[in-house]
């Protein structure tokens, strides 16, 4: 009976030496087990939130189914098997996500704008091509970059909107890891591209950091819990200066890979105007430009203090000899002889101090329905920045312009009208339309259309070339209610100045101007 009892005991002894040998294999190896511990369980069941963190002394910042066969062949289909039909409007066989292409041949209404004459235009064309690879330079940073989260990734991340200033630091929100398979350990790695460099801002336990300050991060962790609360503290720090550029963080796990944008941008003082309530003149100031036409511009001036006595009003004068306009509310700048229509108005552009400005030709007149009220109830009340109104006997003017590239990314453009078409009503006012070129009788932000500027040399005619410069910067809308009539003058001299001989050297000038610098190969009118 010893020896029976004896044998049993060893057997026992030998039998639970070779469990717990088996469950510690499977425990070590995991991802070969499916018995999980307890402990484990446990751990890996833990909110991130329950974990504890310190934080590291330089970020001392406050916290605030089954498929079946058949089903899975066709999924299995790539989608460039599938054929496809396109429907009307889309028929582009360039490329599928532009909205259209041009080129300059053979459509009708449309203006071929010329090169120099003096040079030979394959010389100018190459210079041209050469200048616009250093624009696309230089702008390359404010340029949106195509990024698609691919299906099934276990990741999560910010898809926009981290923004860091130069040489400051910002938390990387949002990412973590979503995995429900257990295994011996996880590892992630976050690398950023070219502006900035990677840390932690606190430690957290079971947790392995490598590559702290350098342009990859790398995390390990036994526990998948820990090593999501460690990436609640990852951290990106700008280490190349720029005003408004974007670093890239691609964030791996395993065979899974996302990118996702950062944003280095410098921080921009507001620009305020104090309003004064209830007082339109500290709201808006009037700019003018004469030339060769006296007359008007003292009706003008006259028919404004009728109705807004204590308004300022900006005249810039190229007149020689010249009469003086100066007075209570007139300010009257003397520019060199001729020097321009764009010329002066910059100049009045420049001397505005009001939050809007008012912009009008010479030979305009105010009336009982020229309501200024109106349009700096509009603007004071929208996201617009420029609205105009009615002049003489004309209907509403609005207009679609825009630019169409050419067949290839850096052959030159069409700059395409649709004249008195618009892109809808503003939201809020059911009397303005939303425009994208308007009559030379309206009310800006003065800081808005100062950004956009005239270009100087347009000095005798230029009606679409500041809408031209001022397209994608400006929101501009016409609007019903506000009403100017048109004096229009005219005297031999005046229209010698405007369309003498030489105009047809002045309109192969504008031709130059905009085919070198604004790109543009022809303008397109539909």
């Amino acid at each position: 009976m010893r020896v029976k009892g004896l044998v049993l005991n060893v057997a026992w002894y030998c039998f639970g030496i070779i469990t717990m040998g088996t469950l510690t294999i499977f425990t070590k190896n995991p991802e070969k087990s499916p018995v999980i511990s307890a402990k484990q369980a446990k751990k890996d069941a833990m909110m991130p939130a329950d974990i504890p963190f310190a934080l590291r002394d330089e970020f001392q910042k406050d916290e605030s189914t089954v498929m079946s066969a058949k089903q899975a062949k066709r999924d299995a289909m790539m989608p460039a098997d599938i054929p496809f039909t396109l429907r009307d409007g889309f028929q582009n066989t360039n490329r599928m996500s532009n909205r259209m292409r041009c080129n300059c041949s053979g459509v009708k209404y449309e203006k071929i704008l010329k090169v120099m004459e003096t040079e030979e235009p394959k010389e100018v064309e190459d210079r041209r091509k050469v200048e616009l690879q250093k624009f696309k330079r230089r702008t390359k940073s404010s340029k949106e970059t195509l990024m698609i989260v691919n299906g099934s990734v276990p990741l999560s991340y910010p898809v926009q909107g981290v923004v860091v200033a130069p040489e400051e630091w910002e938390d990387i929100p949002g990412l973590k890891v979503v995995d429900n398979t257990l295994r011996n350990k996880y590892k992630v790695k976050l690398s950023s591209s070219e502006l900035g460099v990677l840390t932690i801002r606190a430690t957290v336990p079971k947790v392995r950091v490598d590559g702290l300050g350098t342009a990859t991060l790398t995390i390990i962790s036994r526990f998948l819990a820990h090593l999501n609360r460690q990436l609640e503290f990852v951290v990106y720090v700008n280490t190349v200066f720029d005003i408004d550029a974007r670093d890239f963080v691609r964030f791996s796990y395993l065979h899974h890979e996302a990118i996702f944008p950062i944003n280095i941008r410098v921080r921009r003082s507001p620009t305020l105007y104090d309003p004064r309530p209830g007082n339109i003149n500290d709201k808006v100031t009037i700019i003018t430009k004469t030339f060769l036409r006296y007359p008007s511009v003292r009706l003008l001036i006259q028919s404004i203090q009728t109705y807004y006595p204590k308004m300022r009003i900006i005249v810039a004068d190229d007149n020689r000899p010249f009469e003086d306009l100066q007075s209570e509310h007139v300010d009257h700048y003397i520019m060199p002889h001729k020097s321009g229509w764009f010329g002066g108005r910059n100049l009045g552009v420049s001397q505005v101090i009001t939050p809007y400005l008012l912009w009008l030709d010479d030979d305009y007149v105010f009336h009982e329905e020229t309501k200024l009220e109106v349009m700096v109830d509009i603007l004071d009340n929208s996201n617009l920045d420029v609205v105009s109104g009615l002049r003489g006997d004309k209907i509403l003017y609005y207009n679609k312009m825009a630019v169409i590239p050419g067949e290839d990314d850096d052959d030159g453009v069409c700059i395409w009208h649709q004249q008195y078409k618009n892109y809808g009503k503003v939201p809020g006012f059911p009397n303005c339309y939303f425009s994208t070129r308007l009559e030379n009788f309206f009310m800006g932000r003065t800081d808005g259309v100062r950004s956009v500027g005239f270009y100087p040399a347009y000095s005798r005619k230029a009606d679409e070339e500041f809408y031209l410069d001022a397209l994608g910067k400006l929101r501009m809308a016409a609007c019903k209610g506000v009403h100017i009539h048109h004096n229009r003058t005219w005297s031999n001299l005046y229209n010698t100045h405007r369309w003498g001989r030489d105009i047809k050297d002045y309109h192969e000038m504008q031709d130059r101007i905009i085919y070198f610098r604004n790109n543009a190969n022809c303008w397109h009118y539909v």
